[in-house]
């Protein structure tokens, strides 16, 4: 069966934070006429979710247990690959629908476009306030220069815009182009492996949508603190990507030297 829609999560010791984004996901599924499959994997957690697959016996969803902790990357290709869909939505465990019609919405709005395969909503944290770092902006010279050095430039938006980048707590994309650019390089645990899946959708000549009409409680940090895969991510990103280009060493040279002279050390990359 081809489906329209999979919604794919993965659980690391979330137990609490999945109960409600599975809540909220269903009910904003309710009559939404989306021929869906949401898929759970438990990442070799220390997580007993039986309880919650009673709960949603009468649902389309099923739950799957890793032996091993497959990270991000590899537990969503891992998903990926347990059916067949039109669209992936891949969601944190972590992340709460408080619009309705969220998924639809969404939905909706990359199925009738044209020009982008891949989008993602405004996030929001608990008091409503939008989170930092939803999407990289992509257009303007402040964007070149941070997304020439493995960094990201962000700013708030109230209206839809083309991105760089869209965060991976809810990533909307057309099934084809996640299977043709061979879905997410798991040499990333955590961290920055949805800006090298985007990078090299856009390396495709496909474009990325940040829609900021649609928003999505994401509690976040939840599984790992950033220190303790953010360095390596980030490392694996410019080693991929930058090390080699003229334009990376020029302004990561004046990075280090901006720094120092500001701050009296080099400050970490977002």
């Amino acid at each position: 069966m081809k489906y329209d829609l999979l919604i794919q999560i993965i659980n690391y010791n979330t137990k609490k934070y999945l109960a409600v984004c599975l809540e909220s996901l269903f009910n904003d599924l309710n009559d939404s006429g989306i021929n869906y499959k949401v898929i759970v994997l438990d990442n070799n957690s220390n997580d007993n979710l039986e309880e919650l697959e009673k709960i949603y016996a009468d649902k389309s969803i099923s739950f799957h247990y890793s032996k091993k902790n497959l990270g991000f990357g590899g537990g969503h290709n891992f998903i990926s690959a347990l059916e067949e869909s039109k669209y992936i939505l891949i969601l944190n465990s972590d992340i709460k629908f408080i619009e309705k019609d969220s998924v639809r919405r969404l939905l909706d709005t990359l199925t009738s476009s044209k020009i982008y395969k891949v989008s993602g909503p405004k996030l929001v944290e608990e008091d409503l306030a939008q989170q930092r770092f939803d999407h990289g902006e992509l257009r303007g010279i402040v964007s070149w220069v941070k997304n020439n050095y493995g960094s990201s430039y962000w700013k708030p938006r109230e209206k839809p815009v083309e991105a760089a980048w869209v965060s991976g707590a809810v990533f909307l994309i057309e099934t084809d182009l996640y299977r043709k650019v061979k879905g997410f390089d798991e040499n990333f645990f955590l961290y920055k492996e949805e800006e090298d899946l985007c990078k090299r959708i856009r390396t495709e000549g496909e474009k990325i949508l940040y829609d900021p009409a649609v928003s999505v409680m994401h509690y976040g940090h939840v599984v790992a603190k950033r220190s303790e895969h953010f360095s390596n991510s980030m490392n694996y990103y410019l080693d991929k990507h930058f090390r080699d280009n003229l334009s990376y060493k020029v302004l990561h040279a004046f990075k280090v030297f901006k720094d120092i002279a500001l701050h009296g050390k080099v400050k970490e990359r977002r």
